[in-house]
């Protein structure tokens, strides 16, 4: 099967647009030969600690799923068996939710893991890693649980052990109120990967919005280890791009979301490029995105619809969101994105540096967790004045 590049919606566009030719990517006839996995990665640049059960509180700091999918992605990679306790005991449902369930059997099944405390509402979890198998893989989260999360505890391990291409699908969610929906990563999680050396492809066939779920993502990683970067200014802002979607919905509710859109950015001056689009799927929903491109760098806000809510306040929500990034002069990572990339860096030889609109609690807890599996130095230096605050990495 070949996907064919386009300029149709984000459901059939492959988000990787540096790839050149006819082809994004092609079915492989088959993935059995694959080579042992190669651990050389960490092992040349010395960052992993010796091996030995690391033990985690997973009520400290941001107090959810992070550490437990951060774990997962370190464990398979380092080798390292963890247990975790009070997994999300900070939420109102504590315990593994399905969408976290999803991760550990993923992870288990990529890396022969051998797994005690993987069921729904379990609040220990151990977890310990075998070797990793990098191939294709089907997961159907059975919920509206995100898929974004799932593909982003798999990838370093897929793509720093692959010997060749790897799809992944993912049935689900792929719009998601508490975790990054498919606009984002498909902009900016991916550009940012592209700019560390890392390079994936998605399509998303069909739309999953809470409560039934049933949306489908599909992944290409390429094998590839992450290099380090600098991204210590964003320069200026070259475009602002708006796409308003529906799913089961009628298409006036996109058309209001990028009517408020464009009237609160007119006072800003700025004119954005619009577009509609409308999804397939299982359940109806609405969402909006917003990309503000600099170049060499950017983000991606999302509004997400829900029960009772007007498309004005979706705008709202993603408009305020990207304003209060553009307010931090030199920012150029957006909050979204600093915890995301600090990991891949942290696996990078080097020293990594960007800036940040926003120190988060996601971001601590994720230089928190990185630190029991690495001896990889973090640091987090706080805004001064109007300067963007600053991530050092190595």
């Amino acid at each position: 099967m070949d996907w064919q590049p386009s300029q149709a919606d984000w459901g059939h566009t492959p988000s990787d647009r540096h790839y050149s030719g006819g082809k994004l990517w092609v079915t492989h006839a088959g993935h059995g030969g694959l080579g042992a996995p190669h651990r050389g990665a960490l092992e040349s640049n010395r960052v992993a600690k010796p091996l030995g059960m690391v033990n985690l509180d997973g009520s400290k700091g941001e107090g959810g799923g992070q550490i437990l999918r951060t774990a997962l992605t370190l464990s398979l990679l380092t080798g390292r068996p963890f247990q975790i306790s009070q997994i999300r005991a900070n939420r109102d449902r504590p315990g593994l939710r399905p969408q976290h369930l999803a991760a550990v059997q993923a992870a288990a099944e990529l890396g022969h893991a051998e797994v005690s405390g993987a069921s729904v509402g379990s609040r220990t979890l151990t977890f310990r890693p075998g070797t990793v198998d990098a191939r294709d893989l089907t997961i159907d989260i059975g919920t509206a649980g995100a898929t974004a999360l799932v593909l982003q505890t798999l990838h370093l391990p897929i793509a720093m052990n692959a010997e060749s291409g790897v799809r992944l699908v993912l049935e689900g969610g792929t719009f998601n109120l508490a975790a990054p929906s498919f606009p984002f990563i498909a902009e900016t999680w991916c550009a940012h990967l592209r700019r560390l050396g890392l390079r994936v492809g998605l399509a998303m066939p069909s739309a999953g919005f809470y409560p039934t779920g049933g949306g489908r993502l599909e992944a290409w990683i390429e094998p590839g280890t992450p290099q380090a970067i600098v991204l210590d200014s964003r320069g200026p802002l070259v475009a602002v791009r708006v796409e308003a979607g529906v799913c089961q919905l009628d298409r006036g509710i996109a058309e209001r979301m990028i009517a408020r859109v464009e009237e609160r950015l007119a006072s800003r001056g700025i004119v954005p490029e619009v577009r509609i689009v409308e999804w397939t799927g299982r359940s109806p929903g609405a969402a909006v995105s917003i990309v503000a491109d600099h170049g060499s760098t950017g983000g991606n806000f999302v509004g997400l619809g829900e029960r009772g809510k007007s498309a004005e306040l979706v705008a709202d929500d993603a408009v305020d969101e990207l304003l209060a990034y553009l307010g931090v002069p030199d920012a150029a990572v957006d909050p979204h994105s600093a915890d995301q990339l600090l990991l891949p860096l942290a696996l990078a030889e080097g020293r990594s540096v960007f800036t940040v609109s926003e120190i988060t609690g996601h971001l601590r807890t994720n230089v928190a967790t990185i630190a029991a599996f690495l001896d990889r130095p973090i640091e987090i230096h706080e805004s001064v004045n109007d300067r963007p605050a600053r991530v050092v990495v190595g």
